[in-house]
């Protein structure tokens, strides 16, 4: 992932547009890679099909994004996205019938397709996964951003629930300053977080880690 804030926003689907920009398509890939593969997993694909699976999707992508209009009225980009996705785990699936299945095969997604509001929880379970990733992504670029005792005092506090007197003990360091630490992530995790959730602002937004 870059470092520079709002690299995520829509401006984004704009530069990977240009095949010829490798930075922008790393960033796509990047940010877009593992929430796709989680979620085929979470369909039912085994982890042995999923790399070539998420390539296959990225593919149609490539495709299909020169002629793909940002237009949030008819929805989200991850919306089409996961839409992509789920088509092409159905085709995987329709491809293993015609040879011997993998253990568990199309058992999840069948079951999900045969519910009664199947839409609504392949799209809770796709949001699910969305939200997961953006507080991943933005965890990794703050950390990159800031100072090592800043993102430990962070990491320890928050992360791993020491106590503020437990920590400025052991990074030798005032309890005021671990405050200070902590306060200055969270802030700049929620600032990467919103930035990354405008690609797409309807539904429910990343939750940062308990202050």
């Amino acid at each position: 992932m870059s470092d520079r804030v709002g690299t995520t926003r829509v401006s984004l689907l704009a530069r990977v547009k240009d095949l010829r920009s490798q930075e922008s398509w790393k960033e796509f890939v990047d940010l877009y890679g593992p929430l796709i593969s989680r979620f085929l997993r979470k369909l039912g694909v085994v982890e042995a099909d999923t790399a070539d699976l998420t390539q296959e999707v990225f593919a149609i992508v490539v495709r299909r994004l020169p002629s793909f209009k940002y237009d949030p009225a008819k929805g989200r980009f991850r919306g089409w996205l996961k839409t992509v996705t789920i088509r092409r785990a159905l085709r995987f699936f329709a491809q293993q019938r015609r040879t011997p299945l993998s253990p568990g095969g199309t058992a999840v997604l069948e079951v999900f397709l045969q519910q009664p509001d199947p839409h609504d929880q392949l799209e809770e379970m796709w949001e699910q996964e969305w939200r997961q990733r953006v507080l991943e992504a933005a965890m990794d670029q703050v950390r990159r951003q800031v100072s090592q005792p800043i993102w430990r005092t962070f990491q320890m506090t928050v992360l791993h629930g020491s106590p503020a007197q437990q920590v400025a003990e052991g990074l030798g360091m005032s309890v005021g300053q671990v405050y200070v630490n902590k306060c200055r992530v969270l802030k700049r995790l929620r600032q990467v977080v919103e930035d990354t959730d405008e690609f797409g602002t309807n539904g429910p937004k990343a939750h940062l880690p308990n202050e």
